[in-house]
C-alpha cells in the first residue's frame, strides 16, 4: 500500500518528536537509586495498553499484586508512579504532602477551568490556598452547609414525589433511580449556588452547559500523554469541541451572574447572602485577599462545586442502593432503624436526626469504601525527586494513588474485603477525614476534597428518604446476585448502566410537599 506524499508529512511531525524524546532517554544518565518496578513497556506507547478499559483501576491493582505497591508505568511520554498501599499513600499524601501538592495540567482542565483558576486543578501556591480558605471559610463550611438544609430536605421530597408517580398508581413501574438521582442533586447544587430566585430555564441551560462540558473532559488527550504532540488534539477537533463547551457555559454564566448582581442589594435588605455566588460577588467586590478575585475565577469554583459535588454524591447514592438491592439483609436492617427514627417526625426533622441512624451511616462508609466515586483520586506531580517506599521517584513524574484497590485489600479488610458488610465500621476508626490511609473516599492532606461535609450532608438525606418512603425491589424478577455492577469510570466512578428498581410506597402522603 503506497502512501501519499501528505500521509508521509504527517507521519514525519509525529515521529520526529518521539524520536527526539527516545533518543533523549537513551542518552540521559540514569540514577543510581532504584526506580520502581513496572510492567514492560511498548516502543512509543509505553504501557498505555494496560489502560484502555473501563475500569483502570481494576487493572493497576491486578499489576500492583506482581510488581508491588510503589509502581512506575510510562504513559506515552509520561512517567507515571502508581501508589497501592496505605503506607505509600501516607509518604505521598501525609510524609511528603508539600512536594506532591500540585496537579499535572490536563487539556480538559486547562479549558473548562478557566485556566486551572478552580480549586481541584490549581497549581500549589498562594493562590491555591486563597482559594481554599475561600472554601473552607465562606463557602462550603458547616455553617453554610447547615445554611442549605431546606433545600436539601425540598429537592429530596422532591424526589420522593417523583418516584411516586413515576412508579404509578398500583403499576409497579420500573424507575429510573440513577437519573433521578442525577437530577436531585443537580438541584440542590443549583439552588445552593444560585439562590432560589435564579430563573428554572437559566439553571437548566448552565446544567446542559455542564453536561456538555464533563462529556468532552473524561479520561486522557494525546497531548495529556504525549506533550509533544500537542498539535494532535487541534487536529482531532477535541480543542475545538473543549473552547466551543467553554464558550457555551460562558454565554450561561453571564446571564446567571448579571441577574445575581441585579438582585443583590435588595436581596441584602429581605434575607442576606444565602448562595454561593452572592458570596464569592462579595468577595470580589470587597477586594481584600492577596489574589484578587474576578468573575473568571467565580467561574471556574463554580465549575468545581457541580463537577465536584452533583455526580459525586448521585453516583455514591446509586452504588449504596445498588449495593443494599444485592443484600436484602443490610436493607431490612437500614430501613428498620430509619423507619423506627423518623416514625414520629414530620419530614422538616429527618435530617436533624441523621446522627441517630447509626447503622445507615455504616451503610454509607461501607458504599463509599467499596465504591468511591474517585477510584484514583485525582492525580498529583511529583515536584523534586525524592524517594517513596524505598524507590526513587523522579521530577515532573505524576502519582496515581489507587484509592479503590487499598480499599479493598485483605492486608487492611480482612478476607471478606470484597463484600458489602457495613458491620465491619462499627468499631472502626476509620472516617472522612483522610486521617486513615486505607480508606480514602474522600482523599487526604492539602488537596483533599473541600466539599465532603456538603456532599455528605446530601446523601445521607437521600439515603434516609429512600429507605423511609419505599420498598424496593428488582423489575422483571431479577434476583440480588443477578444484579449487574458493570461500572464505567470517566470524570466519576459511575454505573454503566443506570440502576431501575420498583418502588412500593411505605409512607408517602399524597400531601408530602405542602
Amino acid at each position: 500500500m503506497e502512501l501519499s506524499g501528505a500521509t508521509l508529512i504527517f507521519l514525519s511531525l509525529i515521529s520526529l518528536p518521539i524520536l527526539v524524546s527516545l533518543l533523549h532517554r537513551k542518552w540521559t544518565p540514569t540514577s543510581k537509586k532504584t526506580q520502581p518496578p513496572g510492567p514492560r513497556s511498548l516502543p512509543l506507547i509505553g504501557s498505555l495498553l494496560h489502560l484502555i478499559t473501563s475500569q483502570p483501576q481494576v487493572t493497576l491493582r491486578d499489576l500492583a499484586k506482581k510488581h508491588g505497591p510503589v509502581m512506575h508505568l510510562r504513559l506515552g511520554q509520561v512517567d507515571t508512579v502508581v501508589i497501592s498501599s496505605a503506607a505509600a499513600a501516607q509518604e505521598v499524601l501525609r510524609d511528603s504532602a508539600l512536594n506532591f501538592a500540585s496537579r499535572p495540567s490536563i487539556l480538559a482542565s486547562e479549558i473548562a477551568c478557566y485556566g486551572n483558576l478552580d480549586i481541584a486543578f490549581a497549581p500549589y501556591g498562594a493562590y491555591w490556598r486563597t482559594l481554599r480558605k475561600i472554601c473552607t471559610v465562606e463557602l462550603l463550611s458547616a455553617r453554610k452547609v447547615r445554611q442549605f438544609a431546606p433545600i436539601r430536605d425540598s429537592e429530596t421530597l422532591s424526589l420522593v414525589t417523583n418516584i411516586r408517580d413515576g412508579a404509578g398508581a398500583g403499576c409497579r413501574e420500573p424507575v429510573n433511580l440513577g437519573r433521578m438521582l442525577v437530577s436531585c442533586t443537580n438541584n440542590i447544587s443549583a439552588k445552593a449556588t444560585f439562590g432560589e430566585g435564579c430563573e428554572v430555564e437559566l439553571q437548566e441551560q448552565f446544567l446542559a452547559a455542564i453536561d456538555v462540558v464533563l462529556k468532552y473532559s473524561g479520561g486522557l488527550s494525546v497531548g495529556d500523554l504525549f506533550p509533544s504532540l500537542r498539535f494532535v488534539d487541534a487536529v482531532t477537533g477535541l480543542k475545538r469541541r473543549l473552547w466551543r463547551a467553554r464558550r457555551q457555559l460562558d454565554a450561561v454564566f453571564d446571564k446567571i451572574i448579571a441577574k445575581c448582581e441585579a438582585r443583590r442589594e435588595q436581596k441584602k435588605k429581605t434575607t442576606g447572602e444565602d448562595d454561593l455566588l452572592s458570596v464569592m460577588l462579595r468577595i470580589k467586590d470587597e477586594g481584600e485577599l492577596e489574589f484578587p478575585i474576578r468573575e473568571t475565577n467565580i467561574k471556574a469554583i463554580i465549575v468545581d462545586l457541580f463537577t465536584g459535588g452533583t455526580e459525586t454524591t448521585s453516583s455514591a447514592a446509586e452504588w449504596i442502593m445498588s449495593e443494599l438491592m444485592r443484600n436484602p439483609e443490610v436493607m431490612a436492617n437500614a430501613q428498620t432503624e430509619v423507619r423506627r427514627t423518623f416514625d414520629n417526625l414530620s419530614p422538616q426533622d429527618h435530617e436533624s436526626h441523621l446522627e441517630k441512624l447509626s447503622y445507615m451511616r455504616m451503610v454509607v462508609k461501607e458504599g463509599m469504601r467499596l465504591h468511591p466515586v474517585l477510584p484514583l483520586l485525582l492525580p498529583r506531580v511529583c515536584q523534586n525527586t525524592c524517594d517513596v517506599g524505598g524507590f526513587e521517584v523522579t521530577k515532573g513524574s505524576r502519582i496515581m494513588v489507587n484509592a479503590w484497590a487499598i480499599a479493598r485489600s485483605p492486608e487492611y479488610w480482612h478476607g471478606d474485603a470484597e463484600e458489602f458488610r457495613p458491620e465491619r465500621f462499627e468499631d472502626s476508626t476509620a472516617d472522612y477525614n483522610g486521617t486513615q490511609f486505607e480508606y480514602l473516599p474522600f482523599g487526604s492532606g492539602r488537596r483533599m476534597c473541600p466539599g465532603s461535609n456538603f456532599g455528605l450532608a446530601a446523601l445521607e438525606l437521600i439515603l434516609a428518604r429512600l429507605l423511609y418512603y419505599f420498598d424496593w425491589s428488582l423489575p422483571g424478577g431479577i434476583q440480588p446476585d443477578e444484579l449487574d455492577m458493570d461500572m464505567i469510570v470517566g470524570s466519576t466512578a459511575r454505573r454503566k448502566n443506570q440502576l431501575h428498581l420498583v418502588a412500593s410506597p411505605y409512607n408517602v402522603p399524597i400531601d408530602i410537599l405542602s
